[in-house]
């Protein structure tokens, strides 16, 4: 029988907007004047909550030899 995959809690995440994003932080500029200049498109991607504003759970799963297999976002 198939183990399941393992789940941790890694962090959570907050939002006002009920908007959140993914981006690698390399690729994100800001300015001494706090101007933040996203990058240029596919390398970042941005989603709505469809529940406004809250704070959510972040899991990573990793297959039976500890692999890194996916990060997920719990919207409840």
């Amino acid at each position: 029988m198939p183990t399941k995959p393992q789940t941790k809690l890694i962090g959570k995440v907050s939002t006002d907007s009920g908007e959140l994003y993914v981006l690698d932080p390399s690729h994100l500029e800001a300015s001494t004047t706090g101007a933040v200049k996203f990058p240029a498109y596919n390398l970042f991607a941005s989603f709505e909550t469809e529940v406004g504003d809250g704070e959510f759970e972040i899991h990573e799963l990793r297959d039976r030899a500890g692999k890194l297999r996916r990060i997920v976002i719990t919207i409840e």
